[in-house]
């Protein structure tokens, strides 16, 4: 069974503006909801090629990263997503 979900970030946290990773934030987030109390899905993790935003260990290492994933987050607009089919972008939004 599912555990968690990691989503994999650059130093510009681009995968914050496609589509199907929103909706995938979207769904892991449903799933938090769903489970909540029965197992133990630990939801969403940011990761990075240094480590797992938050795990102390690697805090220094993914500063930049850190920063990104916050300024993507204050601006974030499903709106502004892309993706590279119109199709699943337009199933995505409905």
């Amino acid at each position: 069974s599912c555990e968690a979900t990691c989503m994999v970030l650059d130093e510009k946290a681009l995968p914050l503006t496609r589509s199907w990773c929103l909706f995938e934030v979207l769904q892991t987030y449903k799933l938090s909801k769903q489970t909540e109390g029965q197992h133990k899905f630990a939801g969403l993790f940011f990761c990075t090629k240094e480590g797992v935003i938050g795990a102390q260990q690697e805090d220094e290492l993914v500063f930049d990263v850190s920063i990104a994933l916050a300024r993507r987050l204050a601006n974030l607009d499903v709106a502004d997503a892309t993706a590279s089919s119109p199709d699943d972008h337009a199933m995505i939004v409905k």
